[in-house]
Protein backbone atom coordinates (compact mmCIF):
# COMPACT_ATOMS: atom_id res chain seq x y z
CA UNK A 1 0.00 0.00 0.00
CA UNK A 2 1.24 3.86 -0.56
CA UNK A 3 -0.41 6.64 0.49
CA UNK A 4 -1.33 8.99 -2.18
CA UNK A 5 -0.56 12.79 -2.56
CA UNK A 6 -3.18 14.51 -1.94
CA UNK A 7 -3.23 18.96 -1.85
CA UNK A 8 -3.87 20.33 1.00
CA UNK A 9 -4.06 16.97 2.89
CA UNK A 10 -0.63 15.39 2.87
CA UNK A 11 0.90 17.77 4.70
CA UNK A 12 3.86 17.20 7.78
CA UNK A 13 0.42 17.27 10.93
CA UNK A 14 -1.78 14.89 8.52
CA UNK A 15 1.83 12.60 7.77
CA UNK A 16 2.32 12.41 11.37
CA UNK A 17 -1.50 11.42 11.75
CA UNK A 18 -0.95 8.61 8.94
CA UNK A 19 2.13 6.83 10.27
CA UNK A 20 0.05 5.75 13.52
CA UNK A 21 -1.57 3.11 11.08
CA UNK A 22 0.67 2.91 8.06
CA UNK A 23 5.06 2.30 7.00
CA UNK A 24 5.00 2.59 3.50
CA UNK A 25 5.56 4.98 1.50
CA UNK A 26 3.90 8.58 1.38
CA UNK A 27 3.75 10.93 -0.81
CA UNK A 28 3.77 14.74 0.04
CA UNK A 29 1.34 17.26 -1.50
CA UNK A 30 2.20 18.82 -4.90
CA UNK A 31 4.55 21.54 -4.17
CA UNK A 32 5.77 23.66 -7.50
CA UNK A 33 9.09 23.55 -9.10
CA UNK A 34 8.99 27.29 -9.49
CA UNK A 35 8.32 28.41 -5.62
CA UNK A 36 11.05 25.98 -4.56
CA UNK A 37 13.94 26.94 -7.07
CA UNK A 38 13.11 30.36 -6.01
CA UNK A 39 13.58 29.39 -2.11
CA UNK A 40 9.99 31.37 -1.35
CA UNK A 41 9.61 30.93 2.38
CA UNK A 42 6.12 29.78 2.39
CA UNK A 43 7.17 26.76 -0.49
CA UNK A 44 10.14 25.56 1.56
CA UNK A 45 7.59 24.69 4.42
CA UNK A 46 6.17 22.50 2.04
CA UNK A 47 9.26 20.50 1.91
CA UNK A 48 9.81 19.92 5.30
CA UNK A 49 10.34 16.33 6.17
CA UNK A 50 11.01 15.14 10.10
CA UNK A 51 12.78 12.25 11.20
CA UNK A 52 9.73 10.06 11.22
CA UNK A 53 8.63 10.72 7.97
CA UNK A 54 10.52 8.27 5.99
CA UNK A 55 9.98 6.93 3.56
CA UNK A 56 8.41 10.15 1.97
CA UNK A 57 8.26 10.85 -1.95
CA UNK A 58 8.45 14.85 -2.97
CA UNK A 59 5.64 15.24 -5.10
CA UNK A 60 6.44 17.85 -7.57
CA UNK A 61 4.32 20.06 -10.54
CA UNK A 62 5.29 22.58 -12.89
CA UNK A 63 6.22 22.59 -16.68
CA UNK A 64 10.05 23.81 -17.38
CA UNK A 65 12.09 21.18 -17.21
CA UNK A 66 14.85 23.22 -15.75
CA UNK A 67 13.18 24.58 -13.07
CA UNK A 68 12.31 20.82 -12.33
CA UNK A 69 15.90 20.18 -12.12
CA UNK A 70 16.80 23.24 -9.99
CA UNK A 71 14.13 22.29 -7.66
CA UNK A 72 15.57 19.20 -7.33
CA UNK A 73 18.90 20.55 -6.41
CA UNK A 74 17.44 22.67 -3.68
CA UNK A 75 15.59 20.06 -2.42
CA UNK A 76 18.39 18.36 -1.85
CA UNK A 77 20.18 20.83 0.22
CA UNK A 78 17.12 22.06 2.53
CA UNK A 79 15.14 18.76 2.58
CA UNK A 80 15.76 15.26 2.70
CA UNK A 81 13.31 13.14 0.76
CA UNK A 82 13.63 9.82 0.06
CA UNK A 83 12.74 10.47 -3.85
CA UNK A 84 10.67 12.54 -6.42
CA UNK A 85 7.45 12.29 -7.70
CA UNK A 86 6.40 14.25 -11.09
CA UNK A 87 2.63 15.76 -10.76
CA UNK A 88 1.09 14.73 -14.31
CA UNK A 89 -2.63 13.95 -13.49
CA UNK A 90 -4.00 16.18 -11.55
CA UNK A 91 -7.00 17.41 -13.56
CA UNK A 92 -8.08 21.19 -11.27
CA UNK A 93 -8.27 23.92 -13.74
CA UNK A 94 -5.73 25.78 -11.75
CA UNK A 95 -2.96 23.63 -12.09
CA UNK A 96 -3.65 23.19 -15.94
CA UNK A 97 -3.55 26.51 -16.25
CA UNK A 98 0.14 26.48 -16.01
CA UNK A 99 0.35 23.77 -18.06
CA UNK A 100 1.00 21.75 -15.37
CA UNK A 101 -0.73 18.23 -14.20
CA UNK A 102 -3.19 16.28 -16.52
CA UNK A 103 -1.81 18.91 -18.81
CA UNK A 104 1.42 17.40 -20.08
CA UNK A 105 -1.11 14.22 -21.27
CA UNK A 106 -1.51 16.67 -23.70
CA UNK A 107 1.89 17.06 -24.32
CA UNK A 108 4.20 13.60 -23.92
CA UNK A 109 7.42 15.70 -25.39
CA UNK A 110 7.64 17.83 -22.26
CA UNK A 111 7.21 15.26 -20.18
CA UNK A 112 9.56 13.16 -21.46
CA UNK A 113 12.09 16.49 -21.26
CA UNK A 114 10.67 16.93 -17.50
CA UNK A 115 11.80 13.40 -16.30
CA UNK A 116 15.35 13.35 -18.21
CA UNK A 117 15.85 16.63 -15.87
CA UNK A 118 14.73 14.76 -12.21
CA UNK A 119 16.56 12.16 -13.72
CA UNK A 120 19.67 14.17 -14.11
CA UNK A 121 19.51 15.84 -10.74
CA UNK A 122 19.53 12.98 -8.36
CA UNK A 123 20.32 9.48 -7.89
CA UNK A 124 17.18 8.89 -5.42
CA UNK A 125 14.00 6.99 -7.13
CA UNK A 126 12.21 9.07 -9.09
CA UNK A 127 8.30 8.12 -9.34
CA UNK A 128 5.71 9.72 -12.06
CA UNK A 129 1.91 10.26 -11.08
CA UNK A 130 -0.65 10.46 -13.85
CA UNK A 131 -3.39 9.18 -15.30
CA UNK A 132 -4.78 6.94 -18.58
CA UNK A 133 -5.31 9.56 -20.61
CA UNK A 134 -6.98 13.36 -21.33
CA UNK A 135 -10.31 11.22 -21.85
CA UNK A 136 -11.72 8.10 -23.16
CA UNK A 137 -10.44 9.09 -27.06
CA UNK A 138 -7.28 9.92 -26.09
CA UNK A 139 -5.28 7.13 -24.07
CA UNK A 140 -2.03 7.52 -23.76
CA UNK A 141 -0.97 5.48 -20.86
CA UNK A 142 1.53 3.28 -23.60
CA UNK A 143 3.85 5.92 -24.63
CA UNK A 144 4.23 7.35 -20.87
CA UNK A 145 5.18 3.85 -19.79
CA UNK A 146 7.78 3.89 -23.06
CA UNK A 147 8.51 7.26 -21.77
CA UNK A 148 9.12 6.35 -18.16
CA UNK A 149 10.84 2.98 -18.64
CA UNK A 150 13.42 5.18 -21.36
CA UNK A 151 14.04 7.66 -19.23
CA UNK A 152 15.41 5.69 -16.13
CA UNK A 153 12.00 6.45 -14.22
CA UNK A 154 11.66 4.18 -10.91
CA UNK A 155 7.99 3.93 -10.26
CA UNK A 156 5.04 4.71 -12.22
CA UNK A 157 1.78 5.13 -10.52
CA UNK A 158 -1.62 5.28 -12.33
CA UNK A 159 -4.94 6.64 -11.77
CA UNK A 160 -6.99 4.68 -13.82
CA UNK A 161 -9.20 7.27 -14.79
CA UNK A 162 -8.54 9.69 -17.31
CA UNK A 163 -8.61 13.42 -17.00
CA UNK A 164 -11.64 14.19 -17.98
CA UNK A 165 -13.10 11.83 -15.02
CA UNK A 166 -12.34 14.11 -12.62
CA UNK A 167 -12.38 11.74 -9.30
CA UNK A 168 -15.88 10.20 -10.53
CA UNK A 169 -16.52 7.35 -12.91
CA UNK A 170 -15.30 3.82 -13.03
CA UNK A 171 -11.80 3.23 -12.96
CA UNK A 172 -9.90 1.22 -16.08
CA UNK A 173 -8.92 -2.00 -14.44
CA UNK A 174 -8.55 -3.75 -17.73
CA UNK A 175 -5.75 -1.17 -18.74
CA UNK A 176 -4.20 -1.30 -15.78
CA UNK A 177 -3.72 -4.55 -16.29
CA UNK A 178 -2.45 -4.06 -19.90
CA UNK A 179 0.07 -1.93 -18.30
CA UNK A 180 0.83 -4.41 -16.25
CA UNK A 181 1.77 -7.33 -19.17
CA UNK A 182 3.52 -4.14 -21.34
CA UNK A 183 5.71 -3.32 -18.66
CA UNK A 184 9.96 -4.32 -18.53
CA UNK A 185 11.85 -2.31 -15.17
CA UNK A 186 9.56 -0.37 -13.64
CA UNK A 187 7.13 -0.58 -10.28
CA UNK A 188 3.56 0.19 -11.59
CA UNK A 189 1.21 1.30 -8.74
CA UNK A 190 -2.34 1.23 -9.50
CA UNK A 191 -4.27 4.25 -7.88
CA UNK A 192 -8.40 5.67 -7.63
CA UNK A 193 -11.77 4.51 -6.48
CA UNK A 194 -10.36 2.47 -3.74
CA UNK A 195 -12.03 2.95 -0.03
CA UNK A 196 -12.44 -0.20 1.34
CA UNK A 197 -10.49 -3.98 1.37
CA UNK A 198 -12.77 -5.12 -1.38
CA UNK A 199 -12.05 -2.66 -3.78
CA UNK A 200 -7.95 -2.77 -2.61
CA UNK A 201 -8.05 -6.53 -3.56
CA UNK A 202 -9.70 -5.85 -6.82
CA UNK A 203 -7.43 -3.66 -7.75
CA UNK A 204 -4.44 -6.05 -6.60
CA UNK A 205 -6.28 -8.29 -9.06
CA UNK A 206 -4.70 -6.79 -12.08
CA UNK A 207 -1.04 -7.79 -11.00
CA UNK A 208 0.09 -4.35 -10.01
CA UNK A 209 3.16 -4.24 -7.58
CA UNK A 210 0.76 -1.73 -5.07
CA UNK A 211 -2.29 0.55 -4.53
CA UNK A 212 -2.32 3.58 -3.59
CA UNK A 213 -4.85 5.26 -1.21
CA UNK A 214 -5.84 8.71 -1.59
CA UNK A 215 -9.24 10.53 -1.05
CA UNK A 216 -10.25 7.85 1.37
CA UNK A 217 -7.44 8.24 3.10
CA UNK A 218 -8.11 11.85 4.12
CA UNK A 219 -11.72 11.03 5.72
CA UNK A 220 -9.85 7.86 7.64
CA UNK A 221 -6.18 8.28 7.68
CA UNK A 222 -6.83 4.27 9.36
CA UNK A 223 -7.80 2.40 6.52
CA UNK A 224 -4.25 1.55 5.86
CA UNK A 225 -4.52 -0.43 9.13
CA UNK A 226 -7.80 -1.85 8.80
CA UNK A 227 -7.38 -3.30 5.39
CA UNK A 228 -4.00 -4.79 6.42
CA UNK A 229 -6.15 -6.85 9.34
CA UNK A 230 -9.05 -7.51 6.96
CA UNK A 231 -11.27 -5.28 8.67
CA UNK A 232 -13.93 -2.26 8.33
CA UNK A 233 -13.24 0.51 7.58
CA UNK A 234 -15.80 2.32 9.27
CA UNK A 235 -15.98 0.35 12.32
CA UNK A 236 -12.26 -0.29 12.81
CA UNK A 237 -11.71 2.15 15.27
CA UNK A 238 -13.81 3.33 18.19
CA UNK A 239 -15.48 6.79 18.48
CA UNK A 240 -13.80 7.32 21.63
CA UNK A 241 -10.36 6.82 19.68
CA UNK A 242 -11.69 9.25 16.76
CA UNK A 243 -11.98 11.82 19.25
CA UNK A 244 -8.08 11.77 20.62
CA UNK A 245 -7.12 10.90 17.15
CA UNK A 246 -9.03 14.71 16.53
CA UNK A 247 -7.15 15.96 19.44
CA UNK A 248 -3.97 14.67 18.29
CA UNK A 249 -4.33 16.03 14.89
CA UNK A 250 -5.39 19.43 16.42
CA UNK A 251 -2.05 20.15 18.37
CA UNK A 252 -0.31 19.15 15.56
CA UNK A 253 -2.09 21.33 13.23
CA UNK A 254 -1.72 24.32 15.84
CA UNK A 255 2.25 23.66 15.81
CA UNK A 256 2.22 23.97 11.78
CA UNK A 257 -0.26 26.76 11.22
CA UNK A 258 -2.28 30.26 12.53
CA UNK A 259 -5.79 28.69 11.03
CA UNK A 260 -5.78 25.36 12.40
CA UNK A 261 -9.12 25.35 13.67
CA UNK A 262 -10.39 25.23 9.56
CA UNK A 263 -8.36 22.13 8.92
CA UNK A 264 -9.60 20.80 12.36
CA UNK A 265 -13.22 21.09 11.65
CA UNK A 266 -13.12 19.61 8.28
CA UNK A 267 -11.30 16.23 10.02
CA UNK A 268 -13.29 16.00 12.93
CA UNK A 269 -16.38 16.28 10.24
CA UNK A 270 -14.96 13.79 8.06
CA UNK A 271 -13.95 11.47 10.94
CA UNK A 272 -17.33 11.43 12.51
CA UNK A 273 -19.57 10.87 9.71
CA UNK A 274 -22.28 8.40 10.04
CA UNK A 275 -22.19 9.14 13.53
CA UNK A 276 -26.32 9.77 15.35
CA UNK A 277 -25.98 13.61 15.62
CA UNK A 278 -23.20 13.95 13.19
CA UNK A 279 -25.02 16.37 11.02
CA UNK A 280 -26.34 18.56 14.09
CA UNK A 281 -22.77 18.31 14.73
CA UNK A 282 -21.82 19.69 11.53
CA UNK A 283 -23.66 22.59 11.77
CA UNK A 284 -22.53 23.67 15.07
CA UNK A 285 -18.61 23.15 14.84
CA UNK A 286 -18.91 26.22 11.77
CA UNK A 287 -20.44 28.05 15.19
CA UNK A 288 -17.37 28.10 17.14
CA UNK A 289 -14.34 30.74 17.06
CA UNK A 290 -12.24 29.04 20.15
CA UNK A 291 -10.54 26.03 20.72
CA UNK A 292 -12.18 25.40 23.93
CA UNK A 293 -15.37 25.88 22.54
CA UNK A 294 -14.57 23.29 19.44
CA UNK A 295 -12.75 20.78 22.37
CA UNK A 296 -16.23 21.05 24.70
CA UNK A 297 -18.37 20.46 21.15
CA UNK A 298 -16.42 17.39 20.53
CA UNK A 299 -16.73 15.77 24.25
CA UNK A 300 -20.41 16.80 24.17
CA UNK A 301 -20.51 14.78 20.95
CA UNK A 302 -18.95 12.02 22.14
CA UNK A 303 -20.96 11.83 25.58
Amino acid sequence: MVAAPLAGITTLPFRRILRKFFDGIIFTEMVSVEGIKRKVKKTLNYIEITENDHPVFLQLFGYEPTSFYNAIKVCEEVSNPDGYDLNAGCPVKKVLKSYAGSYLLKDLKQLREIVKNMRKATDKPISVKTRLGWDEKSYVYKEILKICEGEGVDILTFHARTKSQMFSGETNLMALNEIVNLKKNILLIGNGNIYDRISFYKMLDTGVDAVMIGRAMMKAPWIFSAIKKDKDVYNFLSLEDKKQLIIELLQYEKAFRKNYLDIVRKYSIWFLKGYKNSSDFRKKIYQIKTENEFLKLLEGFVE
